[in-house]
């Protein structure tokens, strides 16, 4: 390949100094925004039945671990489970259905181009993923005495259909670990929504989803009628998706409240966080723009039914 010009790495240059300070306010802003964010983080925390049990020091990845997630949604779901968390090393597994389940230390799992060898991934790091589950195997204070699986995540496996793939038998695939062990016979969890087509499939599926939606005639669109005089409308794309909240003036007039992108790997679960009974979707709108607050369980929500913005409107939906 040539070189760079002279004049090319000059605007290169200059480009950078233009927008240099763009990007250090950008970092200032994302930065703060984190710190305000602890507080609340460690006062979610301190009300966790994680925390209640345990008494681990707070951490803000924590928050997102596999066994802090796992936990909370096993206990308040009244799961027949042992949970055990080692004195020795700090070691988290659960023993259910006279199987031990084990929560893996990596980011994503995936499997070579040839399609024989298992990688997990270490921050970027790629390492056979034998070696890896052995390393777990080895944290066990004492032999098992069931067969053991490792509780993975969807969306830690890249590929988007997992059929005809070999998965090893160790592995056991679950949507998400807030809702492990529920409709875990359900076929969609191994092919990724690529169109609202095949999410409206999956909806179709799903206990417990309050109806009232349908797939436009052009089948790009989901119309979904879960509220009164709110219509929310899902768009699903391989490159792109959009959940869109709308309130109804009339019967086909739409005045937006907020909308969001989710990836395929999240549309689903935003879905059911919308739209399951029992449930709440908690929204913000402005003259600068609507936000979504919070949707999921209903138990689980920080919001007030009741509360009031000074600037702008409050909805606290709940799915009946």
């Amino acid at each position: 390949m040539d070189e760079l010009r002279w004049y090319h790495k000059l605007l290169i240059v200059l480009t950078i100094i233009v927008f240099l300070p763009l990007i250090i306010v950008g970092i200032i802003i994302v930065a703060i925004s984190l710190i305000f964010q602890i507080p609340k983080n460690k006062k979610a925390y301190k009300k966790s039945r994680y925390y209640a049990d345990f008494r681990q020091k707070f951490m803000t990845s924590l928050l997102y671990s596999p066994e802090y997630r796992f936990y909370n949604s096993a206990m308040r779901r009244n799961l027949p489970l042992k949970y055990i968390k080692q004195e020795s090393n700090g070691f988290e597994y659960f023993i259910y259905d006279n199987t031990i389940y084990l929560f893996p230390d990596f980011e994503h799992i995936d499997v070579n181009e040839e399609g024989k060898k298992w990688l997990a991934d270490y921050d970027g790091d790629w390492k056979p993923f034998d070696e890896c589950y052995e390393k777990l195997l080895t944290k066990l204070e004492s032999p098992p005495d069931y067969p053991i699986k490792l509780l993975v995540e969807r969306n830690m496996i890249p590929p988007i259909n997992l059929y005809g793939i070999d998965i090893p038998d160790c592995i056991f695939v679950t949507w998400r670990y807030e809702t492990t062990f529920e409709n875990e016979n359900l076929p969609f969890k191994m092919i990724v929504p690529q169109n609202s087509k095949e999410l409206y499939d999956m909806m179709l599926q799903t206990p417990n989803l309050c109806d009232n939606f349908e797939l436009s005639a052009n089948n790009e669109i989901i119309v979904w009628n879960l509220y009164k005089n709110i219509r929310i409308n899902i768009e699903v794309d391989s490159h792109d998706c959009c959940v869109s909240i709308c309130k109804l003036l009339l019967e086909n007039i739409e005045s937006s409240i907020t909308h969001w992108h989710p990836t395929i790997f999240e549309i689903y679960d935003e879905v059911c966080n919308i739209g399951k009974r029992g449930n709440v979707l908690v929204l913000r709108s402005s003259r600068r723009g609507g936000s979504l607050l919070y949707a999921g369980s209903k138990d689980e929500c920080p919001y007030s039914p009741h509360k009031k913005y000074l600037f702008g409107k409050y909805y606290y939906l709940e799915v009946k």
